[in-house]
């Protein structure tokens, strides 16, 4: 940061040298030379053709002659883009009480009476102009752009608001530049859920870095020494048996997650091995040891992803993980029954073992979910209540039927997320199952698996998933500008059913779900009070932009372990700063859900040990600047004046969020200084994941639907703030949407940084084109202004 401040310092030296030889002149019919305002001034001029703009600089001019300290970040800047304010305001600065309060004479009070006299005529028109919401004519700091794009000023003038691509590598650069130029920020929710999933991601790899790896991996190896004991001591062959398939199923674990072999029965080495070749190769295929005759078995899934391709560890950490939690022990089938139940038995009744289980198993479900399938200790569980041991269910065929009777009443209850076209057992116990997330139940109800004989909506869209939440904007792009409802007649049903089940939700089980509701207050927000361009329609859509792109951060965090659904199996020494005016998007329905989603993902980790010194002064930094903005938010809605302590905050809130975010992915021991120190994925805020298999049997083209984010881009959008209309910058998120043949490797967030390099516009979706400005290369800021501040 020092350096950065340091380079624009002497270049702010330099240029300001330059600039200055040549005069600023002010945008508008009066053609205002800002230099010349030294000298005379004719007040018997027509005024009646000068924007706000230039009859607010023409009224101050006087007081700029004088060496006037404007508090106002805007007229500070303007003059100072002169030869003589700057050393005129450092005169009045050491001398004050010499010279004593700015004076004017007759002829100057009567000219800056006609001045504000005709600027509170225009000031009347700030939204009645001829055409569109916006009197743009009326900003008072259009300078700050070295030119005005007629695009950017036709969607300001039609919304209030534009998106400008810009390929930012995070969100809080721009807000940084901001600072830089004095251009006034616009505090988009989307700056804080980018650092919200930053933290989440980040944290979750160190604890699964630090703990969690090393948990798997003697577990494994503690349950393969268990079986391989029972396999040795039991005289029964079907136990026996049981035994080691489950010996060399715990061997394959251990062997992903630390590369070790352990000792496997002979009959099962060769199939071992081929395990191990198909979890890394991750390509779909037949299993032997698995039993997947017929069916492929789908070891695309461990390919890691996410975050899990940081390091070594997370890639090894992420096959063992998806290993444990996606083979199945078929309930239909006697032996995998058994074979669950000798595990059940194992692990149940020894405590250190249970322990270890339970410390995975726990912070996994109240961050992300609760197990989809029927876990291990539920089958622990249910035998306990039936009395009945692992023996018995060997040799005893109706207490077999009983026990299955009952695991299948409970998986028929507990499963939601089944693959359309089922090929293999129908309920299914996993060691450790893969999570239920309410959006994946949407994803699987919202594809056509039943037309025959070809689909008519091979994939579900991330909008589904947002209109069943509640968001009347998404539904409304679905059927009115996509018409989803006349290329699927099931799509408004199954929508309004989806709709009806997350209603039925509990949004507090766990943290993504919490994540999940956010999204949906963002999106549902209804106060009378908001300003003019959060009532359109088309803030709905950037509210859909930012909740989408949030959704698709979260999958990408959550890419372990929630399930997939499959259509089928398979400086100093300066004059004192101004005030530059920010704006803290109010919406505060989400900024209280932000509140309360901090505050219980804090409690979680704090539960399960998985917060450190460091990281809990992190989460407390991020609550500070949470109620901070929803504090602000209260205020600009309830009318109440925004200190200029509070406005210094909302500028410097780019270097803040930096902080905060360099704090979160630095390694121990490491410093790093400023966002040019990062290396590797996180640097940009690009990512990628993969949400839905379309392999149905009705589908010619099978596919994988991912959901993205791309680069950061700008936002402007004017505000009124004491009832003058100011243009403001902020942050926004890409999102994206797209699908890739099913032969094709799984997307890394590497490989997708690198296509948007190729192809930026990837996955755009259609929608988004109403709202982004169509220009090529985003706004140039107005060096003659920036420059001549000396900040």
């Amino acid at each position: 940061m020092k350096k950065i401040l340091l380079s624009l310092l002497l270049l702010t030296a330099f240029i300001t040298v330059n600039a200055q030889q040549q005069p600023y002149i002010l945008p508008g019919k009066g053609h205002i030379n800002v230099e010349n305002l030294i000298g005379k001034i004719d007040t018997n001029m027509d005024i009646s053709q000068l924007s706000i703009s230039e009859l607010r600089v023409l009224r101050n001019a006087f007081a700029a002659r004088q060496g006037y300290l404007f508090e106002s970040s805007e007229l500070r800047s303007v003059f100072n883009s002169t030869s003589w304010y700057d050393s005129l305001a450092w005169e009045r600065e050491g001398n004050a009480e010499k010279m004593g309060p700015v004076k004017y004479t007759k002829e100057e009070e009567d000219f800056i009476n006609r001045l504000k006299t005709r600027e509170n005529q225009l000031l009347a028109t700030n939204f009645k102009p001829q055409s569109g919401i916006v009197n743009i004519d009326n900003i008072i700091n259009p300078y700050q752009l070295e030119d005005f794009p007629t695009p950017l000023r036709e969607h300001l003038q039609n919304y209030g608001f534009g998106i400008v691509e810009s390929g930012h590598e995070q969100i809080f650069h721009i807000y940084e530049t901001n600072d830089y130029t004095m251009f006034p920020n616009f505090v988009t929710t989307d700056l804080y859920l980018q650092l919200f999933h930053l933290f989440l991601d980040t944290s979750i790899r160190k604890v699964e870095e630090g703990q969690l790896s090393k948990t798997i991996a003697d577990l494994s190896k503690a349950m393969h020494g268990k079986m391989s004991a029972i396999a040795k001591s039991t005289k029964n062959a079907k136990m026996r048996d049981a035994a080691e398939w489950n010996a060399t199923y715990f061997a394959i674990a251990y062997r992903l997650i630390t590369g070790e072999p352990l000792n496997i029965p002979a009959k099962y080495r060769e199939m071992a091995a081929e395990e191990i070749d198909n979890c890394n190769n991750t390509e779909n295929s037949l299993s032997n040891f698995l039993e997947y005759f017929e069916v492929n078995f789908a070891y695309s899934l461990f390919r890691p992803r996410g975050h899990y391709t940081r390091s070594e560890i997370c890639q090894r950490y992420f096959r063992a993980m998806m290993w444990l939690q996606t083979v199945p022990f078929g309930t239909d089938k006697d032996h995998q029954l058994q074979r669950a139940a000798v595990i059940a038995e194992a692990i149940s009744g020894d405590a250190k073992l249970k322990n270890a289980y339970n410390s995975v198993s726990e912070p996994i479900t109240y961050l992300m979910g609760a197990p989809d399938n029927i876990t291990i200790l539920q089958v622990a569980d249910i035998m306990r209540q039936q009395g009945v041991s692992a023996l018995q269910l060997m040799t005893s065929g109706k207490a077999l039927d009983k026990f299955r009777k009952k695991v299948d009443e409970v998986a028929e209850k507990q499963t939601r997320i089944r693959p359309k076209f089922e090929r293999t057992s129908h309920n299914k116990i996993n060691f450790m199952p893969q999570r239920y997330q309410p959006d994946g139940e949407v994803l699987q109800e919202m594809a056509d698996c039943e037309t025959l004989p070809e689909t008519k909506r091979d994939v579900p869209m991330g909008l589904d998933v947002m209109a069943a939440l509640g968001s009347t904007a998404a539904e409304r792009i679905l059927i009115d500008e996509l018409q989803q409802d006349k290329q699927w007649e099931k799509f408004v049903p199954n929508l309004n059913n989806m709709k009806q089940r997350m209603s039925e939700i509990d949004w507090k089980a766990c943290i993504t779900n919490q994540w999940l509701d956010a999204l949906n207050a963002l999106n549902t927000q209804d106060d009378p009070r908001v300003p003019y361009f959060m009532k359109t329609a088309q803030w709905k859509k950037k509210d859909l932009n930012a909740s989408l792109a949030s959704w698709a951060e979260l999958k990408h965090d959550a890419i372990l372990y929630a399930k997939q659904p499959f259509a089928a199996e398979c400086g100093d020494g300066s004059l004192p700063a101004p005030v530059v005016k920010g704006y803290v998007e109010p919406n505060i329905s989400f900024w209280q859900k932000a509140l309360t989603l901090l505050d219980d993902t804090k409690r979680v980790m704090n539960k399960y040990k998985m917060l450190n010194e460091e990281l809990t002064t992190i989460i407390d930094g991020m609550r500070e600047e949470l109620q901070f903005l929803l504090n602000v938010s209260k205020k600009e809605l309830s009318g109440q004046k925004v200190t200029n302590e509070e406005y210094d905050h909302i500028r410097y809130i780019g270097s803040s969020f930096e902080y905060l975010s360099l704090q979160m992915i630095k390694e121990p021991d490491s410093y790093l200084s400023a966002w040019s120190d990062v290396q590797g994925t996180d640097k940009q805020i690009a990512l990628v994941a993969d949400v839905y298999t379309a392999n149905g049997e009705n589908n010619p083209q099978k596919s994988i639907q991912y959901e993205a984010v791309g680069l950061a881009n700008q936002i402007y959008v004017v505000v009124e703030i004491d009832g003058l209309l100011r243009l403001m910058r902020g942050g926004v998120f890409s999102y994206r949407e797209f699908k890739r043949p099913i032969d094709e490797q799984r997307l890394t967030d590497e490989e997708w940084q690198e296509k948007l390099k190729q192809y930026p516009n990837t996955g755009k979706p259609s929608w988004m084109e109403e709202i982004t400005v169509p220009i090529k290369s985003k706004p140039i800021d107005n060096e003659v202004i920036f420059y001549g501040t000396g900040c």
